[in-house]
């Protein structure tokens, strides 16, 4: 039995809805620390920023999920 993921039943990227989620929290996240800084909210900016990381996280995440485990 083969205990590496094979890549061929892999979900492609884009049908995933962790990255439409993730983009979304991206996009959303960059636009309140935009606006965070803007207002100088430091709090309001770390909050943003955290959210921010969190969503680039998950879009690499699901990149990584697509290559078998080595």
């Amino acid at each position: 039995m083969n205990d590496v993921m094979n890549t061929v039943d892999a979900k492609p990227f884009w049908a995933s809805q962790t990255i439409w989620s993730a983009i979304a929290v991206v996009g959303s996240s960059a636009t309140g620390a935009w606006l965070a800084w803007q207002s100088s909210d430091m709090v309001a900016f770390g909050a943003a920023l955290t959210a921010l990381v969190g969503g680039l996280n998950a879009i690499v995440g699901r990149l990584r999920a697509t290559r078998p485990i080595a």
